[in-house]
């Protein structure tokens, strides 16, 4: 399962304990929300878009926001276009709904969009690939455990 090279990655860089195991019906950022007892805002949601010349860009979006399209085009130089489900996981090493922004494959470039970061002072909930946990994090842990090429600011 792609969830365990997450869970390895965070247990060996100290964070194994923060993760949140739950029972997740569905995978959308409300029921994450609810299981967890926390505002749809502070769970983090990875959005697959294809790249410009093939591969893959991950933005990693605060829960409540959605991906302004004109705003995107302007940062990032390319309309977005989201990677279909059936080529998600080859593309990024997660399925659809369950990508984070731990372990991605090689040649997917991971942004933090700026939504995440009206959370400082607070914890956010990123997955770790699989429908049914999550990791408790600060936006300064979030920063420094993933590979993220820097901020940008592409939401609504």
């Amino acid at each position: 399962m792609s969830s365990e090279k997450a869970r390895a990655y965070l247990r060996k860089k100290g964070f194994g304990s923060r993760i949140i195991e739950f029972d997740n019906p569905d995978v959308t950022v409300q029921s994450t929300a609810t299981a967890l007892d926390v505002e749809p805002d502070r769970i983090c949601k990875g959005l697959a878009f294809k790249a410009k010349g093939g591969g893959g860009t991950v933005v990693l979006t605060s829960g409540n926001v959605h991906v302004d399209n004109h705003k995107f085009k302007d940062v990032m130089g390319y309309r977005p276009s989201m990677i279909s489900a059936e080529t998600v996981e080859e593309i990024t090493g997660y399925m659809a709904g369950t990508i984070n922004p731990f372990c991605l494959n090689d040649g997917v470039r991971l942004y933090l969009d700026l939504s995440i970061r009206k959370h400082l002072g607070e914890t956010v909930f990123p997955g770790i690939g699989d429908t049914d946990s999550v990791v408790e994090l600060t936006i300064d842990e979030l920063e420094k455990l993933t590979d993220f090429e820097c901020w940008i600011d592409v939401c609504r």
